[in-house]
């Protein structure tokens, strides 16, 4: 019987469904004062609620937003800021790839012929060089992984989960080597299910 069967999971635990080195990592790193970004909710909204200032996601899916929402209200977390923010259908006839960010699609079966521009641009409602964390944990990751990179500080940190697919990275070699130094890049296991999965971490220069 796994956990979810036993009525556990990410968001009962509050906290975020990565393996346990890199969650670890992050509770070590967080400070009171910081202001985080999520692609994409959940446990990990929660989890951060309750250690830094500020936190703003985005969720593409919208009975599970609502879900988030009412958790977050019956928790009484003031400090969080949610946005939901539907895939919209792709315009013309090009073809268009998961691995390329200026794309803007994800590569989960069902969502092919879907524009995850706007989901992937919410963040920039925000100043440049504003955000202590943006963990990358939703759709669309090489695109919203672009989008990110403006908008987190010096020092900042970059947490894409899920790199076991390596197209997650795969753009941003170059990007990564002259901007970023490398805190993790491990594969581990998760919570909840009988998982090793890889998250990478990295602080911006």
């Amino acid at each position: 019987m796994d956990s979810f069967q036993l009525g556990r999971n990410s968001v009962a635990d509050e906290l975020p469904w990565m393996n346990f080195r890199a969650l670890e990592f992050l509770e070590q790193q967080l400070r009171p004062q910081f202001k985080v970004f999520e692609f994409g909710g959940g446990g990990s909204t929660l989890f951060f609620c309750k250690k830094v200032a500020e936190v703003v996601t985005v969720e593409d899916h919208e009975a599970w937003f609502g879900t988030l929402t009412q958790k977050i209200n019956t928790k009484n977390y003031s400090n969080w800021k949610g946005h939901f923010q539907k895939p919209e259908p792709v315009q013309g006839n090009a073809t268009r790839s998961p691995q390329n960010p200026a794309d803007f699609m994800s590569g989960a079966k069902g969502l092919e012929h879907l524009s995850f521009e706007r989901y992937a641009r919410t963040i920039e409602a925000y100043p440049t060089a504003y955000f202590d964390v943006i963990l990358v944990d939703g759709r669309a990751r090489p695109s919203c992984i672009q989008q990110a990179i403006p908008h987190l500080k010096p020092q900042g940190l970059l947490v894409v989960d899920n790199t076991e697919r390596p197209y997650y990275l795969a753009a941003f070699g170059q990007e990564f080597a002259a901007h970023f130094t490398l805190e993790m890049d491990l594969r581990f296991p998760v919570a909840y299910t009988p998982d090793f999965t890889q998250t990478t971490i990295l602080r911006k220069k």
